[in-house]
């Protein structure tokens, strides 16, 4: 049978807009899923500190501001890069903490550090430190510190506020030293984290500083016994060093704060090169250990995840059954009234049901006598008791007993209920 002969041309035309509207709808819905997995995809979000991270702990605003000024940036993120990459007396080499330095990466700086014209460590940790031999301990503010650098050094001049220091950096003393060798140092091992103990650092700590020249060393902006700035003058065999306790003050999103812009340019732009080591956790190779702690799932997850889950809801939209207008056809066969009261009954009689019989007859007969006395749709059997009282005059006992007393036990009482139901229609109709 064809759809016209159920529904017709009318009602066929009137569904055309409910065809549209739910490809309208699939469109919708297709545009958002794109949305949202463009959304989620990695948005150079990258680990802490890295120079092509575009979130708020990633430096790429300061490495393009570099780049405009005419330094060269080259990002190196594994030894084997670091190696090979150009590093002379006019690169600045810079190591930022992303969480995956292990003493095998710094190895490796220190390696390439002697041919550099200048040295920066960005938040490198306690245990970084020393495994580059640097003999430097962390402070924590006291709050009684003066404001400004404190120094005459002239990065620093540029910048008088910085935005709040949370950690510093400070030489360590021979005794401190000798101390850290019978016990490692309680202090955490992370600028900015908790305490703790940093039990990866390097087993023999009495030969710190030996192949450093400290002599003149000094720092800015004062972070209880250390600074935020700690600076290690060039000598023979080694460049200027410069330690940034307080990385995040060059991060998106706090660089443009206080007057931390034009120290992380003065700081990393002093060179016409820049080698940017900023290592990630595919260079740690077995027996490694990393400092932090890696991403739990890789960047393409939640994405996967969206369109999956997007794919899923379409597919249930797209072939789920759904519930139109009712489509009215005509019956193959008409079946009179009278005969499906005659079958029911005969039904009833073959089951010995005389209890569903007269709840059936009672409930008709009540559904009638509320519409003739005009009750409302669903009134209680008590109401039409009181209304067919008051029509006829009859006792409401009476009355309750046929409309609602027990079932009948055999065929006569069964027939006889229903014509004393029958009087008493006909008794409100003719009162």
């Amino acid at each position: 049978m064809s759809l016209d002969v159920i529904v017709g041309p009318r009602e066929r035309d009137r569904r055309t807009p409910g065809r549209r509207t739910r490809v309208g709808l699939g469109l919708v819905l297709l545009v958002l899923l794109a949305v949202a997995v463009w959304r989620s995809l990695p948005q150079g979000e990258g680990l802490p500190l890295d120079p092509d991270a575009a979130g708020d702990k990633g430096a790429k605003a300061v490495a393009e501001v570099l780049r405009r000024q005419g330094v060269e940036v080259d990002v190196v993120r594994t030894r084997a890069d670091l190696d090979d990459a150009r590093v002379d007396a006019d690169t600045t080499l810079v190591v930022s903490e992303t969480g995956a330095v292990t003493a095998e990466a710094m190895r490796a700086v220190s390696e390439r550090r002697v041919d550099a014209g200048r040295l920066v460590l960005l938040g490198l940790g306690r245990s970084a430190l020393h495994d580059l031999d640097l003999p430097v301990t962390l402070t924590r503010p006291r709050g009684d510190e003066p404001g400004g650098p404190g120094c005459t050094d002239r990065v620093a001049a540029a910048s008088p506020s910085l935005s709040p220091l949370g950690s510093g950096y400070a030489l360590m003393t021979p005794a401190q030293v000798a101390a850290a060798a019978k016990e490692p140092s309680r202090l955490p091992p992370f600028p900015g984290s908790g305490p703790g103990e940093d039990g990866d650092g390097p087993e023999d700590v009495t030969d710190l500083g030996r192949s450093w020249t400290l002599t003149g060393a000094g720092g800015c902006y004062p972070v209880g016994e250390g600074h935020a700035l700690l600076t290690i003058p060039a000598a023979h065999g080694q460049p200027r060093t410069d330690l940034l306790a307080p990385a995040l003050i060059i991060t998106n999103g706090t660089v443009t704060e206080e007057d931390d812009a034009a120290l992380a340019l003065r700081l990393l732009g002093s060179e016409r090169h820049l080698v940017w080591f900023a290592p990630t956790y595919a260079d740690i190779a077995e027996g490694d250990i990393p400092r932090g702690e890696p991403p739990i799932a890789p960047p393409w997850f939640m994405p996967l995840l969206l369109l999956l889950g997007g794919a899923v809801a379409l597919t249930m939209w797209w072939r789920g059954r759904r519930l139109g207008r009712l489509a009215v056809e005509p019956l193959p066969v008409v079946v009179r009234a009278s005969e499906t009261a005659v079958a029911r009954g005969r039904l009833y009689r073959r089951a010995a049901g005389r209890g569903h019989a007269a709840a059936a007859l009672r409930d008709a007969t009540r559904r009638r006598l509320a519409a003739r006395l005009g009750l409302p749709v669903g009134a209680d059997a008590e109401a039409v008791v009181a209304a067919v009282a008051q029509a006829t005059g009859r006792e409401r006992d009476g009355i309750r007993d046929l409309l609602a007393g027990p079932d009948p036990t055999t065929d006569a009482d069964l027939a006889a209920t229903a014509a004393d139901l029958a009087q008493l229609e006909e008794e409100v109709r003719h009162p």
